[in-house]
């Protein structure tokens, strides 16, 4: 394996470490059920990958607008774990391809 190869296996890695330790963190600390989360988790994987080749400013704009919604919803530490997902996601895309 090249070193290409190698940081690739450790971005991926480091992803399902973090998304793992999400929904551990929702479940066990938070009391959210697993269910909500895991599909969360999905929701912003396919959100990052969606929204992977638009500008900067706009990814901003979305981790906001969660933020906004999980304020008003009453679940701010949740939906700010499921924002620094989506900028993990995001991170690890960018990385991925360069």
């Amino acid at each position: 394996m090249g070193e290409t190869e190698n940081r690739q296996m450790l971005v991926l890695f480091g992803v399902i470490v973090a998304a793992l330790l999400e929904i551990l963190i929702s479940i066990l600390g938070l009391g959210i059920p697993a269910v909500p989360v895991c599909v969360l988790v999905l929701l912003e994987a396919g959100m990052a990958l969606c929204l992977r080749d638009v500008p900067i400013w706009l990814h901003g704009l979305a981790v906001l607008a969660q933020i906004l919604v999980g304020a008003l919803a009453g679940k701010l530490i949740f939906i700010v774990l499921c924002a620094a997902m989506y900028l993990v996601f995001i991170l690890s895309l960018r990385f991925w391809r360069s």
